[in-house]
Order: C-alpha cells, then sequence, then structure tokens
C-alpha cells in the first residue's frame, strides 16, 4: 500500500502523449525561426549545453527541450513534482 502523501500516479492516453510530443515540437520548431537560434542554454536537468530553440523557463530552471518533454511527460502522468507550483 501507498502511503497517504504518494503522489497520485495517472495513466496518459497515446492521445495525451502525443499531444505533449507535439507541443514540445511547436516550441521547438518556432523558436528555430528567431534570430536568437543559434545560442546555447545550461539545462539544469541534465547539465549539458543544448540549443536554447525549444528550452522551457519553469520559474529559475531553464530545461532543453528534451529534457523539458520528459518533465512534461512525467508531471502529467504524477510522477514528477510540479516546478511552478510547489507545496510550502
Amino acid at each position: 500500500m501507498l502511503p497517504a502523501d504518494a503522489p497520485l500516479r495517472l495513466t496518459l492516453s497515446a492521445a495525451q502523449i502525443e499531444a505533449i510530443f507535439g507541443a514540445m515540437r511547436t516550441f521547438r520548431d518556432d523558436d528555430r525561426t528567431r534570430p536568437s537560434a543559434a545560442l546555447t542554454i545550461l539545462c539544469l536537468r541534465c547539465g549539458r549545453d543544448r540549443p536554447a530553440a525549444g528550452s522551457l523557463a519553469y520559474g529559475e530552471v531553464r530545461l532543453c527541450n528534451g529534457c523539458a518533454t520528459d518533465y512534461e511527460l512525467l508531471r502529467m502522468a504524477g510522477l514528477e513534482r510540479d516546478l511552478l507550483h510547489q507545496a510550502p
């Protein structure tokens, strides 16, 4: 039995997963058309220099597109804490 404070784990449908991937591709593709497309960021999740195109800021945390995609999938499945709405 799970502890009472264990996060709720949800099952994502194939359509939900595809919608998340689609949104993340859109962020990346839109950013590639901007002058700053050649810039890089240090991803705070994987610790690597990654393209700024498609990276997302969650408050003070900036994640590369790949890590942001993973984060969104895990968050929506209830397996990752929300970086923007953390409990006190």
